[in-house]
């Protein structure tokens, strides 16, 4: 019995109330419990229990009140088993009672040793109990099991037998183990509805009382966050990183293979029209013109020759190879003309850095440089493909970039790609707007970011509609 009882105080998690006390002190307990619990009901148990307690504490009576509706209520009282709660005595305890449960503490009357705690208790009751009655030691002690105050005990002796700190010391350990298995005893008799009913408060008591009010009040923003944010419209926006482009954009490209003699621009730099950017090595070129002119010289000498003895075969054979001599050589001095590269108009390059490529061969056709005028520009939206059905030509928008983050410009939609592509791991369609007005600090290749004006919703949709969305397709996916 001694090791259930020990077991069941771990579980309770009581045992450090009664470490210090010895087997006496579970002696007492067991039989406390013993003769309370062997009783058929909660009331005998209760009238029982009250009745060991006087004579265990050597008490002149011990009542038991039940708390409910913020009021206790005499239900047991020791060596009585009738008695009118409403007398006066009873009425008198019970506000004893109301006072400890209130204060949340045990109440003793008068206090044989106050401290600085218990010199500010309020004693009202007692003291009044004490008066009219004759009760010259009154001890009461709050019942809490699971954070619910269901009842109290009180303890009157006579004058000449006032309380000791070791008394008060057992009697409250005492009364916290018996406190579980008291509200055990309850909540067994209690009907299934009653037992509902029971767990329906404790439930709406948390959900309404000041139990976890900091999550509550949390709670209760979150929820009128929702609700506001349900009835509010805002403006709709799409966002989308953006690129700035020329609207005309230009290559320059080798005019013949080579090789690189120098370059005076790289991408960001502004030219004029015919300013060189660039130029190939001629070397070869002039090698080759030489070649050519030595040959064009002795065909003809030989063309002389042949019409000095009048070789009509050969002057016509010969005439051919003059002819396609000063075709190569035309050829040749154009290809000389052209070998440096020069801007086809006014702007900025936006790609071409040959800094570093000196000396490095270029075949012709090769993409050497892009230019893009200073006026023209065109941006270029990378929509995502979720956000793509609400983009339409003509809608207007706003541009930031970043470079002129403190400044933003307005745009309007004209273009939109009908091909999704790969970007950064998503799908992406190239969407085209141009910019109402052209600032003179903007350049091609500008990032940043646009935003287009879609309409009105709600505030709540536009906060979660991107993922009731993926939700949506999501179990369509696995719906069979």
């Amino acid at each position: 019995m001694f090791d259930s009882l020990k077991q069941s105080i771990k579980w309770l998690g009581l045992a450090n109330l009664a470490k210090d006390q010895g087997d006496d002190f579970y002696v007492h307990v067991v039989g406390l419990l013993a003769s309370s619990f062997e009783q058929q009901s909660y009331h005998e148990s209760l009238l029982r229990m009250v009745t060991e307690l006087t004579r265990s504490f050597n008490c002149e009576r011990v009542a038991f009140a039940e708390f409910k509706n913020y009021h206790s209520k005499v239900i047991a009282l020791s060596n009585s088993a009738n008695f009118n709660d409403r007398s006066n005595l009873m009425q008198k305890i019970a506000d004893s009672m109301d006072e400890a449960i209130e204060q949340d503490t045990a109440i003793i009357f008068p206090d044989p040793a106050p401290s600085s705690k218990k010199g500010k208790l309020i004693q009202r009751a007692h003291h009044e109990l004490a008066r009219k009655f004759g009760s010259g030691s009154i001890f009461s002690i709050p019942l809490t099991h699971q954070q619910e105050t269901f009842g109290a005990i009180t303890l009157l002796r006579s004058e000449d037998k006032p309380f000791d700190n070791e008394t008060l010391d057992l009697c409250q350990q005492t009364m916290a183990l018996m406190t579980p298995f008291l509200a055990l005893k309850r909540d067994d008799e209690k009907s299934i509805i009653r037992k509902v009913a029971s767990r329906l408060k404790t439930r709406l008591q948390d959900i309404f009382g000041l139990k976890y009010l900091q999550l509550k009040l949390i709670t209760i923003a979150v929820i009128a966050l929702i609700s506001t944010a349900s009835l509010i419209e805002s403006d709709f926006r799409v966002s989308a990183d953006a690129l700035l482009e020329g609207e005309i954009q230009r290559v320059v490209a080798a005019p013949v293979s080579g090789y690189l003699f120098s370059a005076s621009v790289r991408a960001g730099d502004t030219v004029k029209q015919g300013d060189v950017m660039a130029s190939l090595n001629d070397s070869e070129l002039k090698l080759e013109l030489a070649k050519l002119s030595g040959e064009l010289q002795k065909t003809r000498r030989e063309y002389r020759e042949a019409q000095s003895v009048r070789d009509l075969v050969k002057v016509r054979i010969i005439i051919e190879q003059i002819n396609q001599t000063t075709a190569e050589i035309e050829l040749t001095r154009q290809q000389l003309d052209n070998i440096r590269l020069t801007a086809p108009f006014d702007g900025v390059v936006i790609e071409g850095d040959l800094s570093q490529m000196f000396g490095a061969p270029v075949e012709r056709g090769d993409t050497l440089f892009k230019i893009a005028p200073l006026e023209g520009y065109r941006i270029i939206l990378k929509v995502d493909e979720s956000q793509i059905s609400y983009i339409k030509p003509g809608q207007s928008g706003t541009l930031a970039l970043s470079s002129l983050s403190q400044q933003t410009f307005p745009l309007t939609i004209k273009k939109i790609t009908a091909v999704a592509k790969a970007d950064d791991g998503a799908n992406i369609f190239r969407v085209e707007a141009s910019l109402e007005n052209t600032p003179d600090l903007i350049r091609p290749g500008m990032k940043g970011v646009g935003k287009i004006n879609v309409g009105r919703a709600r505030l709540v949709w536009i906060w979660t509609h991107e993922i009731t969305d993926w939700f949506r397709l999501w179990l369509w996916s696995w719906w069979p």
